[in-house]
This record gives C-alpha cells, structure tokens and sequence, in this order.
C-alpha cells in the first residue's frame, strides 16, 4: 500500500481512465491521497502562457476529472497543467511527494520509436516507483462492466 499516489490520466478512453482510477485507489493506504494528473501539451499559439483556449481546455478537463473521480466515489487532488507532458508529470508527482507513479501504457508506435514516449521518460527520471498498466482498450471494457 502508498500513501501518496499520483495517477496520470489522458482523457481519450473513459474506460482506461476509469481502469486506471480504480487501481490506484486499490492500492492506496487507508488515509493515503491520490493525484490525479493530466496534462494538455499542446497549444496553437508559440507564447509561455496559455491564452484563453488553452485555459478554457484545462478548465475543461479539471471538470471532467472530478465528474468521473465523483462518479466512482474515488476522492482526489485534480491537477491539470500545460507544458510537455513526461516532465510536468515527474513535477506533479514531486510536489506531491508521491511514492507510486501509475501510468497506462499504449501499444508504442514509431514516433515513439524515434523521439521515445512519455512513459519511457518518467521510468527513467521517476524518484519514486511507477506501475505501468499495460490495459488494452478491449480489456478496459470487460473490467468496467
């Protein structure tokens, strides 16, 4: 068991997110804090600061994190941040002082052949352990059911 988790969330699939939201909950110590972590990496516009699309997404997808964390009764910390997607997680996971990284892996393709994917980066750069679920989208439907 952990006491602190930090769960990282794309919003593609409900049934990953709600997968992967499940298992670490499983794996939280009673009185343990979850994280919830998702981060939108890319903006149309080449300033530092999101404009007000990119804060409308990220307001977007704070709202459906806590809708889906309420849905299945699991309480966490929602944060959702801009920036490249690897590092800003490894920084959540820091400020957290998370001691169990969980990550769902996707079947890796050739650009993450080339430039490496944001799972690859955080094992190697993690402080803390990481949990890789390895969940086929198939299988995310059977275990939501």
């Amino acid at each position: 068991m952990y006491q602190r988790i930090m769960c990282a969330i794309g919003l593609g699939s409900r049934e990953v997110a709600e997968h992967i939201l499940r298992t670490s909950h499983s794996l939280l110590a009673p009185g343990g804090e979850l994280t919830v972590a998702h981060v939108v990496e890319r903006f149309p516009t080449a300033r530092d600061n999101p404009d007000s699309w990119a804060v409308s997404v990220i307001g977007e997808a704070e709202e459906k994190l806590t809708l889906l964390c309420r849905r299945l009764d699991i309480p966490a910390f929602i944060h959702v941040r801009s920036g490249p997607a690897s590092r800003t997680l490894l920084a959540i996971a820091k400020e957290r002082h998370a001691d169990l990284i969980v990550v769902a892996a996707h079947r890796s393709d050739i650009l993450d052949r080339i430039f490496g994917s944001t799972v690859d980066h955080i094992i190697r750069h993690a402080h803390s352990s990481v949990l890789i679920d390895r969940i086929e989208k198939d299988q995310s439907d059977v275990t939501a059911r």
